[in-house]
């Protein structure tokens, strides 16, 4: 669907605006979300940051907008970023203020009596109760952490109301999620020849192994490319020494592979246990790490309440061959190493490759020229 294809905006709207120009059309997984709605009336989008979750909701709303009446985008992060949204869409709605004011008793019994802190949770009352007793309405929860965090907001979808969800988190009580991962290497290496400009398909090919095909790192190296004029070919030769400082670039780029995962990381490393499994998996120059390889190293419960710790933020992916890191997370992971923890990782991963004959299937972060890190 071209972008003068795309329907006219329902009656209430408030999401971001799609130009139609995304980095592939995705109509596996925007028919996989429609399935997904038409069941149950819920669908969490979950993958890794820099998959595109939000890309992908956005483009199912605008491609589908004629099926709403009323579409909204909601920050799902945080108790404060739900209020202000379902405040925000109250307001769209024309909820009266009756509706949204607590009677003195009520009020009362709140903490300290506060008007304030009675009426937001209120807000989202009079919202759910509006939307429930309707349907051809689509709420987009984006960037939400987990699922226990929508409790309290999730209206009914009964009457017909549709919900979608993005988070890193593909934990979801029951819900069937819609696994958004990178694009296909059709598609990524087309992208790459479309933002360049190039016809250069072998280099865009090598690029797009380069990257994972992660949508993210994608759009960031179209973009480095187009501000340097640097060829793709040098683009991938640059990438082969230097992969985590161009993970950081361009400086105008609002959001890099390198800061996505920032605060992930972060509270990973505050978990000894799942740092040291990240650290040594992203040593690993292998796809997918057999769990049975693990299960010899750790004991069977501290191994999987480390996998949990990773699955949150969908740095690990179990499937039933073994655990997947994609190969951008192995990069920065080793970049944020200290250079003694760099050797030591390196070390244990040669060693299990030599007493386990398994052949490496990635390239290893390691073999970059980049400068430790100091």
């Amino acid at each position: 669907m071209s972008h003068s294809e795309v329907p006219p905006p329902p009656g209430v709207w408030g999401v971001p605006p799609w130009t139609g120009r995304n980095l592939a059309a995705r109509d596996e997984q925007l028919a996989e979300i429609s399935a997904a709605l038409a069941k149950r009336g819920m669908a969490p989008l979950c993958g890794l940051g820099g998959a595109g979750k939000t890309m992908l909701a956005l483009e199912y709303a605008h491609r589908n907008a004629s099926a709403y009446d009323i579409v909204y985008m909601i920050a799902g992060d945080s108790t404060w970023s739900l209020l202000s949204g379902f405040s925000a869409l109250a307001m769209e709605l024309r909820v009266p203020d009756q509706e949204l004011v607590l009677d003195e008793a009520t009020s009362s019994q709140t903490s300290g009596g506060s008007k304030t802190s009675s009426r937001q949770p209120r807000v989202v009352t009079a919202v759910k109760n509006r939307l429930g007793r309707r349907g051809r309405w689509l709420l987009i929860f984006d960037g939400v952490l987990n699922a226990q965090l929508l409790d309290h907001y999730l209206p009914s979808v009964a009457q017909g109301g549709h919900v979608l969800m993005t988070s890193t988190n593909p934990i979801w009580r029951g819900l069937a999620t819609v696994t958004v991962r990178g694009l296909s290497r059709a598609e990524s290496v087309g992208f790459l020849l479309r933002r360049t400009g190039e016809i250069d398909a072998e280099a865009a090919d090598a690029l797009a192994e380069k990257l994972g095909d992660l949508p993210l790192a994608l759009a960031q190296a179209g973009a480095y490319i187009e501000e340097t004029g640097r060829p793709l070919a040098e683009y991938v030769n640059l990438f082969r020494q230097r992969p985590a400082a161009l993970l950081e670039r361009p400086q105008s780029f609002p959001v890099t592979v390198a800061t996505a995962w920032e605060s992930a990381l972060a509270e990973v490393f505050q978990n000894s246990t799942a740092a040291d499994l990240l650290s040594l998996l992203s040593a690993l120059p292998i796809e997918e790490v057999p769990r049975k390889l693990l299960a010899s190293m750790y004991d069977p419960l501290v191994l999987d309440d480390a996998i949990a710790v990773l699955r949150v933020h969908s740095l690990v992916e179990v499937r039933p061959t073994g655990l997947f890191v994609h190969r951008l997370v192995k990069v920065i992971v080793h970049h944020q190493l200290r250079p003694e923890d760099q050797r030591r990782w390196k070390v244990a991963a040669d060693r299990i490759l030599r007493t386990t004959g398994l052949r490496p299937s990635s390239v290893d972060p390691a073999d970059s020229t980049e400068p430790d890190r100091k």
